[in-house]
């Protein structure tokens, strides 16, 4: 945890709170922390800062703090943003759990599951997906990257109402790319020279379950603004081509 996240709503009117959950523990067990400690800080969708020990009971359970606002407003302090939105077929439960906090630690601030024909249906009762359980791991990449912003998480059961109904709204004047291997309309090479045009102001990339699209569903994603995108001859994991992909799209 290199940034300890508070909720406004944690905060007395004096900017004080107190913290006995995995955060407390964290300060207290792995940080080491004693009374008088400073520790960097930030107010989840807003200001970083610092704060300061207060207190620590006697079990080491429960931490006293005051929140520091920078008086300076410093706005280098809060990462910017990926002008990267992604959009992925529903991978297993357990590998979508990692990637949620993967785009949150990256940058992403919007992430949309959509399902696919081989997407299997139980995923989407996954309690692995519960807003509860989306928001702690968005929580988790957020402190590792010392980021305030919370990103948006939405979950898409259907595809063709998804593709024909909300993608030309999520992707508006970005790029949009499909990471499909076979028969692709550009080749990362291809891609490196030709970069976004004048009206264009980032990227969204969509990501296919494993197996990968059908080709009915390659179309369709193609006939609503999509090129498909070669990364290479290898076949990569999920969970490999999403960072791939964020580090050869976020320098454009």
């Amino acid at each position: 945890m290199n940034l300890l996240l508070l909720d406004s709503s944690e905060l007395t009117a004096d900017n004080r709170t107190t913290l006995s959950d995995r955060r407390a523990q964290h300060i207290c067990q792995v940080l080491q922390a004693k009374t008088g400690t400073i520790l960097n800080a930030g107010v989840l969708n807003g200001e970083r800062g610092s704060a300061e020990v207060i207190h620590i009971n006697s079990a080491r359970t429960a931490v006293h703090l005051k929140f520091l606002p920078n008086l300076n407003n410093d706005t280098s302090l809060t990462p910017k943003p990926l002008q990267i939105t992604v959009v992925m077929a529903l991978p297993r439960p357990k590998v979508a759990k990692r990637l949620i906090a993967v785009c949150a630690e990256c940058g992403i601030k919007e992430l949309h599951f959509i399902n696919s024909f081989r997407v299997e249906k139980s995923f989407w009762q996954s309690p692995l997906l519960s807003p509860h359980n989306i928001h702690q791991q968005l929580l988790l990449g957020l402190e590792q990257s010392k980021d305030t912003q919370l990103p948006t998480v939405s979950l898409h059961s259907r595809f063709k109402p998804f593709v024909e109904d909300r993608l030309n709204d999520i992707r508006k004047n970005k790029r949009c790319l499909l990471a499909h291997p076979y028969n692709a309309d550009i080749t990362l090479n291809e891609r490196m020279h030709r970069g976004l045009t004048t009206d264009q102001t980032g990227h969204v990339i969509v990501i296919g379950p494993e197996g990968g699209f059908i080709p009915y569903e390659v179309e369709l994603l193609r006939h609503n603004g999509c090129q498909s995108l070669a990364i290479g001859v290898r076949i990569y994991r999920v969970e490999t081509v999403l960072p791939m992909l964020l580090a050869l799209l976020s320098n454009d």
